[in-house]
This record gives C-alpha cells, structure tokens and sequence, in this order.
C-alpha cells in the first residue's frame, strides 16, 4: 500500500518536469533561434514479488524524468531589415566568442556592429569568422579624407580607414584560426589607372549637301566693253580656287564705282569650269570709276558630321578625366577609300583640354575596312601613357582583319563600344551576407570585396551541447568538439546563409499547448493515486475502531 504513495508522489515530480519544459518551450515561442526540448521520462526500478508463475510478478516504483532532448529543427526564415541579420537553413551553429574568452554556438543570426567595428550578437559576443588577408589599415590623401567625410557625413575629414583587394580569394581556414570579424564603414578602394582603351562598331558615314560662297580673285577675270556701252566679263575656275566648283555653279560678280554705288549680276560655270557673262548694263554707276570689286562663286558642297569617341579615364589620384577621339571625314572624297583625320584629347573633369593632343589619319577602303591607323596612344598629363586601339589594319592573310576595332558600314548609324580597363575610386556603401557566409562589401564604383567568411560549426552529437542561456550553447565531451566538414581539402558548408532574414523559433505553441494539456492530467492523475492511497490506509485505520 506504500509504494503507491512514492509511486504517485514520482509522478508529480516528473510530470512537474515535464511542465517545465513544455512552459519554457512556450515561454521561447518568439526567441531568434530557439529550438525546443522535448521532456524523456523513465520508470525507476521494480520489486520481484514471486518468480514461482510463469511470468514473474513484480510491483514498480514510479517515474523519473529521463533527459530533456533538444530539438534542432529549421525554424522558418522570416524577413528582417537588420544589415548583418543572417538565418541559417541547415545544419550547424554560428560561433561567437564570450567575454570570458571562451567559444560558444548559436542558431541567433541577430548580429550587428559595435561601437569598434566589430561584427557581435545581440549580447555583445564577438561573432567567429575568417577576416580577407587583404583587409588592411590605411592613410588617406587630403582629397580622399575629405570625400570619405562627405560619404560618412562626419563633418570633418577622415583621415584614415581601411582598403581591401576585391579580386582577392581566401579560404575559412580552420576551427582554431577563427575569430572576430571587422566590419567598418570607413573602406576606401583605389582606383586601377586606365592604361588601354579600345573602341569597336561601325561609324555613320552618311553626308548632307549644303550651298556655300566662296570669294574669288576678280584680278584674274577679263571685262570686255562692248560697243554699246556694255561689259560682259569672263574668266574660270580651278580646283585649287575652289575643290567643290563644278558646272552650274553659279558666279556672283559685284561691281561699285567711286561714288559707293554697287550693283551684281551673275554667271554660270560650263563643264570646263569656265564662265561668260551676258552683256551688263552698269548705266546706274560712274563708267569712268567702274571696277568688279568682288567675286563670289555659290557651290553645293558634302558635310559629314563629326564623329566623337568618348571613354572614361580613371587616374592614380583618383581622379577622372575623359578621352576624347574626333573623327572628321576628308571631304570630298578622292577615290574609292575613305579618310578621317583623327585628333586625341584628354579632358579635365570640368571638361578642359589638358595635356598635349595627338593627331593622325585613319583610311578605310570601299568595304569599309580599316586600312591605315596611326593614333595608337597619347601621354596622360596626370601620368603614364594610354594606349588606343582603334583595331588592326585589313591584312589579306588574316580573315577578318579590318573590322576588329573601327569600321565603315554604309547606310546605318554610328554604334561603337566603348572598353577600358580602369576602375574608378570606390567608396563603402554598404554590406550583404552572401549563401556561403561571405561577407561583402558594396562600393559606390559598382565593385564587390569580400572582407570576412561567417564560420559554420558542426557537432558529431548535438544533443552533447549544453544551454548556457542568452540562446548559446557550450561544447561539452558528449557533443565532441566544434568541426568544420571537409571535402577534398576544402570546407563545405551544411547550411546556407540568408542574409536579411531571422531564424524563428521552432516551437509549435498547438503542439506544447496540447502537450500542457496532458502533462497536467498526468500531474492531476499522480496526485490523485496519493488521495486515494491515503483514502484506503485510513479505511484499514478505521476498521480497528
């Protein structure tokens, strides 16, 4: 009859335990991270009452509680606008370093910036990581410490900060070289120095016809009085007075006199260039002081607009300027090729000439085809030389040769490429948590660096860590030791980082509800066996009475 006191007041005890549980779980439903325990409960021991029978009878001595076994199953990501917030979806904990100098591990991806730069969860634990070997400490130029000011709208200039190569790769390194992670926002990248700039495309070779004057000697011209009193005047044009003068170019002969009076008649060019005038009659002008004072031929000539090549230029001081290459068609044309005179520049950021231009020539023939080039670099006033690659002449032996860089392409619209291999100065903008725990820093040049690498550890026996609070876990003999996994020399990570999301908590609050639910009916069922046990002792007490 006294077992069934012990065994109902065990009952109490582990169903006690049990509610514990279940009101933590509860308690953690809206905890980052938080995985819940489920309550193990165990019989204690038996009393053997005859082993004569069969099967042995024996009496048992209640319950105990067993173990409380956590759960580490995914919680579900949910959105977060915290800049280093990162959740993690698979297996393996974060590390953080304690104030006492010790590792322990989370599932809390709530991480932040401190008041030194470094990367630390929500209890001021540095978060363990790998730092890029390429992150260093640097002074800045007056220039570069005045625009960092702006950028950090300090007030003042910041003179100092740090750099990092961005095309630098480095691995996690192992579990006992990781530790804590800077991540200011005082980093500067220099720029890369322009040093060849190449265009590619087709140039607009299309013209207009435009009507133009030009002036004439009229020394060379005879003027011939007729009998009547007239003057018919004659003479010709070459080439070398004017390249466009064709037949039907019409000539505008101006005559004056000493009084100032002027007057104008015109002539027309046969196809030998050649002119006469029909008989003037100049009788409004002083026939004693009659001269031809000017003369003027009124021609149609080809326009080609000027085509403009325009590429950045990034300078070691950070600076930037512009090259510019014009391109004037050599009008008319002489034969079947076709020429350009081509003039390089270089331009300050406030669009002034610097520095001295280099002019040259570049021929095409009739297919459009590059065949001369003589602009192939100009001297950088602000230091060194870039080189211009306006493509390869036409070379028979060479299919396709001709058309690697400029070319000539009738009826269509100037479309070129333009391509250099400067980067412009960037400043930090702001950071992103890549998938494999990367730690990237954006710049205003459009650049990406790599600064740190989350650290990812794995545990033979989760269920071997202990809860140390603050939502940490510690290593202990039974967990074994923090490792990373390998694969052929390399890390591979078991989860995947999301940056800008949470892991929520993976307690079900349905399920620990109904699970109070039959936790204390367990508990009222345990301390009713005491009631009843006590019931029947004082029925037998009673008896002798």
């Amino acid at each position: 009859m006294m077992n069934s006191f012990y065994n109902g007041i065990s009952g109490v005890k582990s169903n006690s335990f049990g509610i514990d549980i279940t009101a933590n779980n509860i308690a953690n439903v809206n905890t980052t991270g938080f995985k819940y325990s489920d309550a193990q409960f165990k019989d204690i021991f038996y009393t053997t009452i005859t082993t004569q029978s069969t099967n042995p009878a024996q009496g048992g001595y209640g319950s105990g509680a067993a173990s409380s076994q956590v759960v580490f199953e995914q919680g579900s990501p949910v959105a977060s606008d915290g800049e280093f917030d990162v959740a993690l979806q698979g297996k393996g904990f974060f590390g953080v370093l304690g104030a006492d100098g010790n590792a322990y591990y989370t599932r809390n991806g709530s991480f932040r910036r401190d008041a030194n730069g470094y990367l630390v969860d929500s209890y001021g634990n540095f978060v363990l990581g790998t730092m890029n070997p390429a992150f260093t400490g640097i002074n800045y130029s007056d220039r570069v410490a005045g625009l960092m000011g702006d950028y950090l709208n300090t007030g003042t200039p910041v003179n100092n900060g740090f750099t990092v190569n961005s095309n630098n790769s480095f691995s996690i390194g192992t579990t006992a070289s990781q530790g804590a992670i800077k991540v200011p926002v005082n980093m500067y990248l220099p720029p890369q120095v322009t040093q060849n700039v190449k265009w590619s495309g087709s140039l607009n070779t299309n013209t207009t016809t435009e009507v133009v004057k030009a002036d004439l000697d009229p020394s060379k011209f005879n003027i011939t009085k007729t009998e009547d009193g007239k003057y018919v005047v004659s003479g010709s044009v070459s080439k070398e007075d004017v390249f466009s003068a064709k037949a039907g170019d019409r000539i505008i002969l101006n005559f004056t006199d000493d009084n100032g009076v002027k007057t104008s008649f015109e002539a027309t060019l046969d196809e030998n260039l050649n002119f006469k005038s029909n008989e003037l009659d100049l009788k409004g002008l002083d026939e004693n002081s009659i001269k031809l004072d000017t003369a003027q031929i009124s021609t149609e000539q080809q326009k080609a607009n000027k085509d403009i090549l325009e590429s950045p230029i990034y300078n070691a001081d950070g600076s930037k300027s512009t090259l510019r290459v014009t391109l004037a068609r050599v009008l008319p044309q002489e034969g079947d090729n076709i020429q350009y005179k081509a003039i390089a520049q270089i331009y300050d950021s406030n669009g002034n000439a610097v520095g001295n231009p280099t002019e040259g020539n570049m021929v095409f023939d009739k297919n459009g085809a590059l065949l001369q080039n003589n602009i192939t670099s100009i001297a950088n006033p602000n230091g060194g030389t870039i080189n211009i690659d306006l493509g390869s002449p036409y070379d028979a032996n060479k299919p396709g040769s001709g058309y690697s860089g400029i070319y000539i392409k009738e009826g269509v619209e100037k479309n070129v490429i333009t391509q250099q291999d400067g980067v412009a100065e960037g400043f930090f903008e702001q950071y992103n948590i890549s998938d494999d725990g990367s730690i990237v820093a954006q710049f205003s040049n459009g650049k990406n660096a790599i600064v740190g690498k989350l650290a990812l550890y794995n545990f033979i026996n989760e269920q071997g860590l202990v809860a140390m609070g603050d939502n940490i876990f510690a290593a202990t003999a039974n967990s074994g030791d923090a490792s990373f996994i390998m694969k052929d020399g390399q890390v591979v990570n078991t989860a995947k980082f999301k940056g800008g999301f949470l892991e929520q908590s993976n307690v079900d609050l349905s399920a620990e509800l109904s699970n109070l639910i039959v936790t204390q009916k367990a508990f009222d069922a345990s301390s009713k066996s005491i009631t009843t046990s006590d019931q029947m002792i004082q029925k037998a007490i009673n008896m002798k009475r």
